[in-house]
């Protein structure tokens, strides 16, 4: 972050003049166009972001900007007016986003099944560590090299569509107020899977998006034995169209977003994303993401539940540093 040389010089006159009392208002010690120095009255990061950012939740610019520095009564911080690094492309690297995938919630905790224990503590987990999880949307600004994001940020998605998604996950992500992606194959809806009511109140929630995972969940690059290039278009077509229009009639608004089965994706399918205004197609290829991946190939690591915390946390890669 550049400092002008107004907001040097209010700093280093903050640094070594005598404690101001306190206050139960913040005081501004200086501005320009770019940052706010300000002797912190009784307020945190929120109320401080609500005032001087126009939204608390981007309370964590303030606190981003102040790592050294907690934001309570007493201390002097710096306050970003503008978007400083909306890349995240630093000099010694750059910044990444981990995506993480879930399928199922239950008691056996096996490869592909998460108990709520395990969910509870990973969450714990995330909020102990300062890790932001934003919802996938906010990824679309930073792709674009528009929006500049928390340092830990931390995308949570659930694939498939099973109802554990809604008894055993929903509950924790509410209690911990995070946003998640849920991905579901249409044929699975009302059909052993998720009930239409109940993706309804995740999404009215507001902290769950519904966006589709196809229409049967097939392999949507593999040419079935006897099916002509043109049916295997046609099908393909299907398995995107399908579920966009099938979620838009129940939840009244167009999905944007696409997790493609078993996270493999070739040319046509992305093709028919792009034909149907999908704006983000994932993957399951375990890395996180830099501001120039490839919208279309997303990458996800997958959180499997015979596995401790440590594999969890080896998936929390926020900042990849270039090599010497």
């Amino acid at each position: 972050m550049r400092f002008t040389p107004l907001i040097i010089c209010a700093l280093m006159v903050a640094g070594c003049s005598s404690p101001i009392l306190r206050s139960t208002s913040s005081q501004i010690i200086a501005k320009d166009r770019d940052f706010i120095v300000l002797h912190v009255g009784n307020e945190d990061a929120r109320s401080l972001a609500r005032r001087y950012l126009g939204d608390e939740k981007r309370y964590w610019v303030i606190e981003d900007a102040n790592q050294a520095t907690p934001i309570k009564a007493g201390r002097e911080i710096v306050i970003p007016l503008r978007t400083a690094n909306p890349t995240g492309i630093e000099y010694s690297g750059y910044q990444t986003v981990p995506i993480l995938c879930y399928h199922r919630f239950g008691q056996r905790s096996d490869r592909m099944e998460v108990t709520p224990k395990q969910f509870r503590e990973q969450m714990e987990y995330l909020k102990n560590k300062d890790y932001r999880v934003i919802p996938l949307k906010d990824l679309l600004g930073f792709l674009k090299g528009e929006r500049q994001l928390p340092k830990r940020a931390v995308v949570l998605t659930i694939d498939d569509g099973h109802r554990s998604i809604y008894k055993e996950a929903f509950p924790i992500l509410k209690e911990y107020g995070y946003p998640a992606t849920v991905f579901v194959y249409s044929d699975y809806m009302n059909n052993g899977g998720l009930k239409t009511s109940e993706l309804t109140a995740m999404k009215k929630s507001g902290l769950i998006s519904i966006q589709p995972h196809s229409k049967t969940h097939s392999n949507l690059t593999v040419q079935q034995p006897g099916e002509s290039r043109s049916k295997y278009q046609r099908r393909v077509r299907q398995e995107i169209a399908v579920p966009n229009d099938r979620l838009t009639k129940h939840l009244g608004e167009r999905p944007r977003f696409y997790a493609y089965p078993f996270g493999d994706s070739n040319d046509l399918v992305i093709e028919e994303l792009q034909a149907n205004g999908m704006q983000l197609g994932l993957t399951v290829q375990r890395q996180p993401n830099a501001a120039f991946t490839y919208p279309y190939l997303l990458h996800r690591t997958m959180i499997f539940g015979d596995r401790g915390m440590q594999a969890f946390k080896k998936s929390l890669v926020t900042f990849k540093a270039f090599r010497q």
